[in-house]
């Protein structure tokens, strides 16, 4: 199948990340992780209008919409705020002990939060994967070899996935629903081409499949469900971070960190948001 990338947000991030549809409110929600700022654009708007608000939390991890323009965001310090769009943020919860570390990826399934924390190399830090339910955190996994990033739940909710893209890896873990706990944790994909290491990651509500982004690798790679590699679809930058399916359409998120960062976004649009349309509708 052939593609067509169109510029749905011309928001030059520095490292734009975890878009998130809200259906109620026809929305796009998304971060800037390095910059600090949390975005929005509503459907059928102009790319240029999108929405941004720093809020002064440093980097922001990930968001999840809440509704009525409500956000929460996962922060430096491994803190959870909850705010309207452009309002003051709340502090929720911490993550004890971690107030050097940062949250990355999030994925929310029902009342289950699977909240990435960030490795830090230069600290001898690993990165890991905790479980928010109930106001409460359970460690699921506490030194992964490199970063967490993608997650997502199979459409019968009996799987769970999670990208470590230092390893080079998506893992599949048996899921029950009830509790958020995890359990035979394998290897679900590990023969990634040599550029790239896969980023963020969702899985497709139509057939199961997943979409799955690699950062400096100028790709989207479309997966079944049991791993297989269907489809790359390339772009002309090299930072692709993450993608959302909603509705049956593709959002796509991009980063700029080049040499040249101006001139980089400017001939190719890095670090804003995309939409991937079929060429045959």
């Amino acid at each position: 199948m052939g593609w067509a990338l169109e510029c749905y947000a011309a928001s030059p991030c520095v490292v734009a990340e975890g878009p998130r549809w809200c259906a109620a409110e026809r929305t796009l929600y998304w971060v800037d992780l390095t910059g600090g700022r949390y975005l929005r654009q509503r459907d059928g708007a102009p790319p240029t209008a999108f929405e941004a608000v720093d809020p002064g939390l440093g980097k922001i991890g990930a968001l999840a919409p809440l509704g009525h323009g409500r956000l929460r965001l996962f922060t430096a310090r491994c803190e959870v705020w909850d705010t309207d769009f452009g309002g003051t943020p709340i502090l929720r919860w911490k993550l004890p002990n971690h107030v050097r570390r940062r949250f990355n990826d999030v994925w929310v399934e029902g009342a289950n939060v699977f909240c990435g924390v960030a490795h830090e190399p230069s600290q001898g830090l690993k990165g890991e994967l905790w479980l928010l339910r109930d106001g409460a955190f359970t460690c699921l996994e506490s030194a992964t070899d490199g970063n967490p990033n993608g997650m997502g739940v199979s459409p019968d909710g009996k799987t769970f996935y999670f990208v470590v893209s230092d390893e080079r890896r998506i893992y599949a873990y048996d899921y029950d629903r009830a509790t958020g706990r995890l359990a035979n944790r394998r290897v679900l994909a590990d023969d990634f081409a040599a550029s790239g290491v896969p980023d963020g990651m969702t899985v497709d509500p139509r057939d199961g499949s997943l979409w799955v982004a690699l950062w400096d690798g100028a790709r989207l790679e479309h997966r079944a469900a049991d791993g297989r590699l269907l489809e790359r679809v390339t772009f002309p930058m090299k930072k692709v971070t993450s993608v959302e399916v909603a509705g049956g359409r593709l959002f796509v998120t991009t980063a700029n960190r080049e040499p040249d960062a101006a001139a980089y976004s400017a001939a190719t649009g890095a670090g804003s948001v995309f939409e991937l349309k079929p060429l045959n509708h």
